[in-house]
This record gives C-alpha cells, sequence and structure tokens, in this order.
C-alpha cells in the first residue's frame, strides 16, 4: 500500500547519485526485520541458499530525540495525529526544523549482502529496500523504529511533555546556538557494558516487525528474535555493534 512515507523513501532511493536501481520484479524478500539502527533480511536469489542481507542506519541520540520530542509536544495536532495512529507527513517537516531527518538518504546507509557480487548496492540489497518502502506504506511508525525510538516509548515521552502547560514548553532551540536537555531516559543513558548485562535486553517495551519467517536463519538470528535492546554505544545500537561479532563466528 503507498502512502506519502512509502513514496518520500522511494524518491530518496531514485536520486540521481543514489547508485539503487529498483526492480518492478525484485528477487523475493523473506525475514524482514526493522529494529533500532538496523535492518535484516533474507533475499532469494540465484544461489541455492538465501542471501542475508544488512541495512544499518545510525540512530537518533537521546538529545536529539529530546529535541524532536519537544517540537512534537508542542504542535497540537502532530501530536494528536500521532496519538490516533497516524504518521502525518508534516512531521518529516518538523525534524528537518531540528536539523534532523527521518528519512534517509542512500549515504547515510551502511549496507551490506553475503553474495559475491561487489556492486555497492547489489540487486539483493535492492530487492529489501523494495521491501522497506512497502513495509513503510503498511506501518509507517517503522521508519521512528528504525531511527532508535519504538512508538510505546515515543508516546511515553510525549505524554509526559503534554503534562506541562504550553507556555512550560521550552521553544525549539537552534542547533548551532543551543542544546537543549534530554529527557531522562535510564534505559538509553550510556552506562558502562558492565553494568548493563543483566538488564539490557529486557529493559522497557520494544518491537521487533517481522514480515514473514526466514527460511534459512543466519547465525545473529538471536539477535533478531531478543528485539532491539534500546542501549546505546557511541551513538550506535547495541545490536548493530553486535552483528559483526555474530558473522564472523559464521564464518570461521
Amino acid at each position: 500500500m503507498a502512502t506519502w512515507w512509502s513514496e518520500a523513501f522511494v524518491a530518496r532511493l531514485a536520486s540521481p547519485d543514489s547508485g539503487v536501481r529498483l526492480s518492478s520484479d525484485p528477487d523475493p524478500v523473506s525475514g524482514l526485520t526493522i529494529g533500532a539502527g538496523s535492518i535484516t533480511a533474507q533475499v532469494h536469489g540465484s544461489g541455492r541458499e538465501p542471501y542475508d542481507v544488512w541495512i544499518d542506519l545510525p540512530v537518533f541520540s537521546p538529545a536529539e530525540w529530546a529535541r524532536a520530542e519537544q517540537a512534537i509536544a508542542a504542535d497540537t495536532d502532530c501530536y494528536e495525529r500521532i496519538l490516533d495512529g497516524d504518521l502525518p507527513p508534516e512531521l518529516e517537516d518538523l525534524f528537518m526544523r531540528c536539523d534532523l531527518s527521518l528519512l534517509p538518504a542512500v549515504r547515510d546507509l551502511a549496507m551490506d549482502c553475503s553474495c559475491p557480487d561487489w556492486a555497492v548496492p547489489c540487486r539483493h540489497v535492492a530487492a529489501v529496500l523494495h521491501m522497506l518502502a512497502n513495509a513503510l506504506g503498511t506501518d509507517p511508525f517503522d521508519v521512528l523504529t528504525w531511527r532508535g525510538r519504538t512508538r510505546p516509548r515515543l508516546l511515553q515521552h510525549l505524554h509526559a511533555l503534554r503534562k506541562t502547560t504550553p507556555a512550560e514548553l521550552r521553544a525549539v532551540p537552534e542547533p548551532a546556538t543551543a542544546e537543549p536537555r534530554p529527557i531522562p531516559d535510564p534505559a538509553r543513558a550510556e552506562r558502562p557494558l558492565a553494568g548493563c548485562l543483566d538488564d539490557f535486553w529486557l529493559d522497557g517495551p520494544v518491537e521487533v516487525h517481522r514480515l514473514s519467517e526466514p527460511r534459512h536463519r543466519p547465525a545473529d538470528h538471536a539477535l533478531d528474535l531478543l528485539g532491539p535492546p534500546d542501549l546505546v554505544i557511541r551513538g550506535r545500537d547495541l545490536a548493530a555493534l553486535l552483528r559483526p561479532a555474530y558473522q564472523a563466528f559464521r564464518a570461521r
């Protein structure tokens, strides 16, 4: 189902300098999983086994999310539409006024595929991007999950901000001159990894959007089953940082 979000994402992919060629008949994709900062899927191409595809995107920092959430909470129409389960197109303009962009350009993505093709992106990555555009047409809130904020967590923060009066909501500052105080969020606070071992997979609600189950499970499938830990280390989602290690063990 085409929506503004899916069409806008396809338009970003179709830019002349993107290098992405979306086919009208892409290879079959299974096991598409959308998590904070990382998308994984399997593509059934010409080989006997499906190819594993990874597409990583830096998540927004807690300070960047705090800035965006303050802007959303201050916009009554946008806030109410999100509360009703609608992700309005105007949200992208609101993020851009915060010097952020929900929809990434191809240059923002780190893409990899287990196929032998040297092209980046290869046809299998392009097939996953095509399916991702369809997923955003079904549930555009997936773009928030990809940027590091699940819908329940976003609503939790917006509710907390709306408890204040509109006059108490601080105006969104210019990024070059001021940095807002992040909303307290212990789950995303930077803690030593040794202090997170008991709870980082369990703290807070998580969403993992699955369009279908993979036929062949890669070595890092456990990361997808556990869901995004909602823990950021140097601006990267922990699962995205762990994934190369799982892949390296599989290659041994």
